[in-house]
């Protein structure tokens, strides 16, 4: 397949996922060793920025079977990895599994696997 396909299959799903108009805030977890007996653990975050997303409307049954609450598609720089929160609208989730999706060797998209958190009290 040509370049300018590929470039064409990028461009066009760059304006799909932009054209959602969902935005969620990304932040990555800061972690400490520090002299813990089980390893590191989490502590502060610090922001990454605003993402495009488009969610996916996936039934019940499905979300179940991949293991995820949720599945948004994103831009292939939009940093995203795995163990990042991203949050959209009043929902904050934790991305569990980052999926390149490839257009005859052209990366259109990142596919991610969402795990709402849920907050005690």
């Amino acid at each position: 397949m040509k370049a300018t396909h590929r470039n064409q299959a990028k461009r066009e799903v760059e304006w799909l996922i932009r054209q959602s108009g969902v935005t969620g805030t990304l932040s990555r977890p800061e972690t400490s060793a520090g002299d813990s007996f089980y390893g590191p653990h989490e502590g502060s975050e610090a922001v990454q920025g605003e993402v495009h997303v488009e969610m996916q409307d996936l039934a019940p049954k499905d979300l179940t079977e991949i293991g995820a609450d949720a599945v948004a598609c994103v831009l292939p720089n939009s940093g995203v990895q795995e163990q990042d929160f991203l949050t959209i609208d009043e929902t904050r989730y934790r991305v569990t599994e980052v999926k390149p999706h490839n257009f005859f060797g052209a990366v259109t998209h990142l596919e991610l696997h969402l795990e709402r958190e849920r907050r005690n009290g």
